[in-house]
């Protein structure tokens, strides 16, 4: 098979493979379709995985090789984020509070653990040449929507929340670890990145998500603006006109037959 082929054989069709069993898994209720499901998702990830050895001259394969190094910590970080909301103040599937602590451990080890692979020796480096430039593209991301959301969402939980003040301050302490994480990318350089890639990227992805923002906002304003215009284009609607006579007698019989009945004692 030539590259291209090899490619779409052992990249891109798994690829389709992990939606593909997402899909069967999520929309059916029989529970051996939902296993079927679930073993071709996990078959295409672990194939899309291992793309940096079966299809080694494909660029695809890059995306393969990054996300088999970020799922350790995101799985870390995924666990820490669970324990740490079904151990607190939910009103359903809440679990035992001293599971707080091991979800902290868990997004503490997972947040040391990208550390590392940015300014330790975990870097992804991508066929042993340099570093994986998806790597270079989705930490920056990573930690600035971490930042955006969290601040967001602490404001969220004082304004709309009710008792969340402890859960505001957790955000709001995330907010600022991954603040901190973005100037030490400005300033330090690491192992395998110096700092001026690192701000080359980053701005590139606050143009990206600013980019996201304003097309979001202008689709909700036009869509608005749509129904505003047809809403006028309509005119008022015609007045119902008063009841007859007759109309109101036959409604107060109507009413007389199901009103009353035996007073309780």
């Amino acid at each position: 098979m030539d590259e291209m082929m090899n490619a779409v054989v052992f990249f891109w069709l798994p690829l389709s493979m992990i939606a593909l069993g997402a899909w069967i898994s999520l929309s059916s209720k029989n529970n051996f379709r939902t296993i079927i499901g679930r073993i071709i998702s996990v078959l295409g990830f672990i194939l899309v995985c291992v793309s940096p050895w079966t299809v080694p001259s494909s660029p695809s394969s890059s995306i393969g090789h990054l996300i088999g190094f970020i799922v350790g910590p995101s799985s870390l970080l995924l666990i820490g984020i669970y324990l740490l909301i079904f151990s607190g103040n939910v009103p359903v599937g809440k679990l035992p509070s001293s599971d707080r602590k091991l979800g902290a451990f868990c997004m503490i080890l997972g947040s040391l653990w990208f550390c590392l692979m940015q300014w330790g020796e975990f870097t992804p480096i991508y066929d042993g040449r340099e570093v994986n430039r998806f790597w270079l593209i989705f930490f920056p991301t990573f930690i600035l929507m971490i930042c955006c959301l969290s601040s967001v969402l602490s404001i969220s939980m004082l304004i709309i929340g009710e008792e969340r003040h402890r859960e505001s301050k957790i955000l709001r302490l995330i907010s600022i670890s991954s603040m901190i994480l973005i100037m030490c990318g400005l300033k330090i350089d690491g192992t395998n990145i110096s700092s001026e890639t690192f701000t080359h990227y980053f701005w590139l992805s606050v143009s990206d998500l600013f980019g996201i923002l304003v097309g979001i906002s202008l689709s909700i304003f036009i869509f608005g603006f749509v129904i505003y215009i047809y809403e006028r284009s309509i005119g008022d609607p015609d007045s119902v006109p008063p009841p007859t006579s007759e109309e109101i007698s036959q409604a107060s019989k109507k009413i007389a037959l199901n009103i009353g009945g035996v007073e309780s004692e």
